[in-house]
């Protein structure tokens, strides 16, 4: 992908974090019009062979680890299940299912346009939260399976072999991580002809309390040098506000929406060495945390387990009741892929019916767990198309980078969710979801529920307890609403 010429413009992708990109050219200036001013923008696409994406629905279950499952051709592969539950009532004292839903407005940016715009969680041992992402076109059709393609050809022989220069499966996988800005969200307002209004997103956005006054975290927002922080210089591009006299580790530096937009407006210039007051208070810039060395401690925050199916689009444990036709080619019989007597399992690699073959990863469904509670930060989610090539062992032929993290040979090569490498910098789509940590278990029933009070002032003591400690006996109330991860 190709930078911006003017390396101004490079801060105000960083600080908004909405890089939409897609596998097909196009033009993106109109996506940056309502951000920031801005010199034009373009973006080299080389990336090919599906559609844009126009939409984006996110789907967030709470539930709890369950049993073990039989799932693939004979139902013999036994794995580990997650009962997560599908409930649109208000019965419970906190959201156990919540939706998020992003779509291109008629400037093409991307923005939220439903009333919830951030997910409220606990951070919980017992508690596993199911996230489900589904892309669709601008027809509103679910684009999700052509990312797990995995064709196959005519050889030269006229045998059936696979097709991998065409196999979008080996080349995309979802990462996450922490961003630091949050999307648009559109307003419905009656009195605007139903053109609605917009509220701006959050900039400088970097892991913070949740208090009235937020305050960043900073071990997850700050770049750090010899103990203290580092100070900004008139090249760096990603800097923040930070008073007169502080001292890193106090976790004290105020969040401020002006505060953000007036950094992002003198980075990368020669005024962002000189003091700001703002408050009555003195200002100077540091600099943030690199990009990579916050994916590294992400896991203190959230952590996240692939559980994509095959095909991506059914639910783990679904009993197939008639034939699945897809891009994959039998190349004994020469039909597409048959699935009548099926039941759905994990997906594997090359898209292998085979028992015992190696997993993979997309990243279209995923359990999570919360560790952290009193924060709140962006889900930076990001499709990569990962375009380079590398070797599992010395000597042996190149495969795609996907499948080769040589510190993970124990299993099967893959890379992690927060393990996004230097380099691979080509998305077709990247996007922040909005996430309050509102509570933690390990603080006891009385602090947890008046955490939970300032959110969520209905709540039921006793009840949610009993939900957060004694999930699997709580939802037994709703094992019809159960969706397997």
């Amino acid at each position: 992908m190709k930078l911006y010429k003017d390396i101004r413009l490079i801060l105000a992708t960083a600080a908004v974090g909405l890089l939409f990109g897609s596998c097909s050219n196009d033009q993106v200036d109109d996506f940056f019009k309502k951000i920031i001013v801005a010199p034009p923008s373009s973006i080299e696409r080389d990336v090919k062979g599906h559609e844009q994406i126009y939409a984006v629905h996110a789907i967030l279950r709470m539930g709890y680890k369950g049993g073990m499952i039989g799932v693939g051709p004979d139902g013999n592969d036994s794995i580990q299940a997650y009962n997560t539950y599908h409930l649109v009532s208000g019965a419970t004292s906190i959201p156990v299912m919540q939706e998020i839903d992003i779509a291109k407005d008629d400037d093409g940016q991307m923005t939220i346009t439903t009333e919830r715009d951030c997910f409220d969680v606990i951070a919980s041992d017992d508690i596993y939260y199911g996230l489900e992402l589904k892309y669709y076109d601008q027809n509103g059709m679910l684009i999700n399976h052509q990312f797990s393609g995995y064709p196959f050809m005519k050889d030269k022989d006229g045998y059936n072999v696979p097709d991998e220069d065409n196999a979008t499966l080996l080349v995309h996988q979802h990462f996450f991580g922490i961003g630091n800005a949050s999307l648009n969200k559109a307003v419905a307002d009656s009195s605007s002809a139903g053109h609605g209004q917009e509220v701006r997103g959050l900039q400088m956005a970097y892991p913070r309390s949740l208090a009235s006054l937020p305050t960043y975290y900073d071990r997850y927002t700050f770049k750090e040098k010899g103990g203290a922080m580092e100070a900004a210089t008139k090249f760096s591009t990603s800097n923040i506000y930070v008073p007169d006299g502080y001292t890193l580790g106090q976790n004290l530096v105020p969040f401020d929406s002006e505060l953000a937009w007036k950094s992002i407006e003198v980075s990368g210039k020669p005024e962002a060495l000189q003091p700001y007051n703002f408050g009555g208070k003195t200002y100077h810039l540091y600099k943030t945390i690199d990009p990579m060395e916050l994916n590294k401690i992400t896991p203190e925050v959230f952590t996240y387990e692939y559980r994509d199916t095959d095909p991506v689009e059914e639910e783990l444990g679904k009993l197939f009741t008639e034939a699945y036709n897809d891009d994959f080619t039998d190349p004994d019989t020469e039909a597409p892929r048959q699935r009548y007597g099926h039941t759905v399992g994990l997906l594997h690699q090359k898209r292998s019916l085979d028992f015992g073959s190696d997993m993979d990863r997309l990243g279209f469904k995923g359990v999570m767990q919360f560790h952290k509670s009193d924060i709140a930060f962006q889900l930076q989610v990001r499709i990569c198309h990962i375009l380079n090539k590398g070797q599992q062992h010395v000597g042996e032929s190149e495969k795609p980078a996907k499948y080769c993290n040589t510190n993970n040979s124990e299993h099967s090569f893959l890379w992690d969710f927060n393990q996004l490498q230097p380099g691979w910098d080509s998305f077709d789509i990247d996007y922040p979801l909005s996430v309050r940590v509102i509570a933690n278990t390990k603080d006891g029933e009385d602090k947890c529920f008046e955490d939970v009070k300032r959110f969520y002032p209905a709540a039921n003591k006793a009840q949610l307890w009993r939900m957060l400690t004694q999930p699997q006996d709580f939802f037994t109330q709703y094992r019809h609403n159960v969706v397997l991860m």
